[in-house]
């Protein structure tokens, strides 16, 4: 009999943890948006005011959140820059055919271009990880 009480109290202490872990991964900073298929929480910035903005004078950005600037015409090279930016960022340009990585160094004012779509910022490390299932010769640009 107490051994079955010692069991239940256990799966009720490994379950209550288990389901807190899972509710801290899904709680996303304030204007992001949690996309559980890839179980991140996301930012499009759409507009010119938005993307110009990006995460210039943010302090932090949260694990496995990331910031998409989307342009909705044609493929254009893009710029990007650190110079207000203090997060060391992974910077990722999506193109028709190509990726490419660059590593963002805070306050940089060195501009990092490259013909894109769409250009996703996020915590150093984390796009790596993520893109690398998709294209194995991913790395990052000098």
């Amino acid at each position: 009999m107490l051994l079955k009480i010692l069991k239940t109290i256990l799966i009720s202490f490994f379950s209550i943890n288990l389901i807190s872990l899972e509710s801290q991964n899904l709680k996303c900073d304030y204007d992001f948006e949690f996309e559980p298929d890839r179980n991140i929480c996301v930012k499009d910035l759409r507009d010119n005011k938005n993307r110009k903005q990006g995460l210039m004078n943010t302090e932090k950005l949260s694990q496995n959140h990331q910031v998409n600037f989307i342009w909705n015409n044609e493929r254009k090279i893009r710029c990007m820059w650190m110079k207000d930016t203090s997060i060391p960022l992974d910077i990722l340009f999506i193109d028709e055919s190509k990726i490419v990585l660059e590593k963002g160094k805070p306050f940089s004012t060195k501009k990092i271009c490259h013909p894109a779509l769409i250009v996703i910022e996020a915590n150093r490390g984390e796009l790596l990880k993520e893109y690398k299932e998709i294209d194995s010769s991913l790395k990052y640009e000098n």
